[in-house]
């Protein structure tokens, strides 16, 4: 079964949570040169190790193609979810960049480990520490760090923004790639709010939102800039945070939901999910289920089997 694939991601997840705990764990790497990490990039696509949903139609083989996206993936102390949300993208795309700062929560040991099995997903150490309300230098900015991993990504190949509080429905994200097909389409994802609390799965009491920040695009003339905002999601504090420039945009496609988000699972963001109402799946209604929302998204049983792989 196609949605079996997609529970067990197809690649013996409990397996790999063996191995990181009982092999030796030497220090990390030293960061790689920017040239370095993209001279790798040019060959991720010949790196392909695993299997998925992309081999059934050798288009997906192609980097240039809008069936093979790069994911872009950025981490900073998300270990609770990261290895769940790292293979429940597996079946549907084959490389990407990992960009990590800071991380002191077990998360760079998880990507590392992560990359030496799937070499086509490449571990992006950025050299200087982020700094969201205090940051001393440009460098120590969200947009530079934004910028610095997006630029190990070829120029003219397509992209996806993932972001690793996401679980993803791995068929579904997949075949949302066939609705591009020229550069100057954006495919905005849907996204909508669920959290766990006693084994039990929550959805937040609110609509099926267009989230402009979660995405697939063509990259040509991408860059980041700097956003002074409240964004942390916790409080209305104002911090520097990161907004993407897209090139013109002559068509925005919709696909349906393809994804969870866990948005209050990550320890700095835990305190705020008390601000919100929740709902049973059951108790939560909308007009677009049955179209924009397959009614499996809501289904309790598959969500809370996923659940089982945070850490």
């Amino acid at each position: 079964m196609l949605l079996n694939i997609h529970i067990k991601h197809n690649y013996n997840l409990h397996h790999y949570k063996k191995f990181l705990l009982t092999k030796l764990l030497l220090p990390p790497p030293p960061p790689n040169s920017l040239e370095d990490l993209q001279a790798k990039a040019k060959l991720a696509h010949t790196k392909v190790r695993h299997k998925g949903y992309f081999e059934l139609d050798p288009d997906s083989s192609n980097p240039k193609s809008p069936r093979n996206p790069w994911a872009y993936i950025r981490v900073k102390n998300e270990a609770h979810t990261l290895r769940a949300s790292l293979y429940s993208i597996l079946p549907a795309i084959q490389r990407g960049v990992i960009g990590y700062n800071d991380c002191d929560d077990g998360s760079e040991e998880i990507i590392l480990e992560f990359c030496t099995a799937f070499p086509s997903f490449i571990p992006v150490k950025y050299p200087y520490s982020v700094d969201i309300y205090e940051p001393q230098k440009e460098e120590n900015k969200l947009y530079a760090y934004y910028n610095y991993v997006l630029s190990v990504i070829p120029e003219n190949e397509w992209f996806t923004k993932i972001d690793i509080d996401h679980i993803y429905h791995s068929q579904k994200l997949y075949k949302s790639l066939y609705l591009l097909r020229k550069p100057w389409e954006v495919l905005i994802w849907n996204v909508l709010d669920f959290d766990i609390s006693d084994n039990k799965v929550y959805v937040r009491d609110m609509k099926c939102r267009r989230e402009y920040d979660h995405w697939v695009c063509f990259r040509s003339r991408i860059h980041f800039r700097e956003a002074i905002a409240a964004w942390n999601g916790v409080d209305s504090r104002k911090g520097s945070f990161e907004v993407c420039l897209l090139p013109t945009i002559k068509r925005c496609i919709l696909p349906e939901l393809t994804n969870w988000h866990f948005p209050f699972i990550k320890d700095s963001r835990k305190i705020a999910v008390k601000n919100h109402k929740w709902l049973l799946p059951k108790e939560w209604h909308s007009p677009e289920i049955g179209t924009m929302i397959d009614p499996i998204m809501l289904d309790s049983t598959l969500i809370e089997e996923l659940c089982k792989d945070f850490e």
